[in-house]
């Protein structure tokens, strides 16, 4: 890992953005034919409320598993939100680590990697103690202004997602508009995103889902 990556303010944001949110469930749903005219938010839900029903259990998860992902999304705000305050009033908990004059700055945010990259010493017992200084103000800042409850919070609904996801997964499915909602739910919590959209599985299953999207939406 790249110390200078490590614990970064915009690698907490990149790992925020590989959580399951609603967003990438509506851009995968922009993203089929079917929904090229319209609201795709609005087509889904409509969809989903038209078909479900006691005997269409898939249909009916759907709209649960939706409904979660809303709520996901709304804590993934909060957590911004006072992630955001608190970082205005603190630096985020890390030291720089000694570089060659004219190199870019490195940063470490935990012991271990200040041990890696600084000879034992008093050089590094110093770093040691300001990163542990720094870790205990953010901490006592995050739980005092909210940020801890948020991401426990954020982690408890991003679970329930997952849960929901599995539950639907292995519900077996009769018709071409439950396969596609099952299609729906697995890319939308386990694509890997765009760097690998042309590996397979990935490619071959977004492919499968716009061929079962354009026949369901001839019946």
């Amino acid at each position: 890992m790249d110390p200078s990556d490590d614990h970064d303010p915009s690698a907490v944001v990149a790992q925020a953005a590989r959580s399951p949110t609603r967003r990438r469930l509506l851009t995968l749903l922009a993203s089929l034919p079917a929904a090229a005219a319209g609201n795709p938010a609005m087509s889904v839900s409509a969809e989903a409320t038209l078909y479900g029903s006691s005997s269409e259990p898939i249909i009916d998860l759907f709209l649960a598993f939706e409904a979660l992902l809303a709520k996901h999304e709304a804590a993934l705000w909060r957590c911004d939100r006072r992630e955001a305050w608190l970082q205005s009033e603190l630096d985020y908990p890390r030291v720089p680590l000694p570089t060659p004059a004219g190199s870019p700055i490195r940063y470490a945010a935990d012991a271990e990697t200040v041990d890696q990259h600084v000879p034992p010493g008093r050089r590094r017992y110093r770093l040691q103690q300001v990163l542990h200084h720094r870790q205990q103000a953010w901490e006592r800042g995050a739980r005092a202004c909210g940020v801890t409850r948020a991401q426990e919070q954020e982690a408890a609904l991003a679970e329930a997602v997952y849960t929901a996801a599995e539950t639907l997964l292995g519900t077996p499915a009769t018709t071409l508009t439950e396969i596609r909602f099952k299609l729906l739910v697995l890319l939308a919590t386990q694509d890997p995103g765009e760097a690998f959209r042309d590996a397979s599985p990935w490619r071959e299953l977004h492919l499968i889902l716009t061929d079962v999207s354009a026949q369901a939406a001839l019946i």
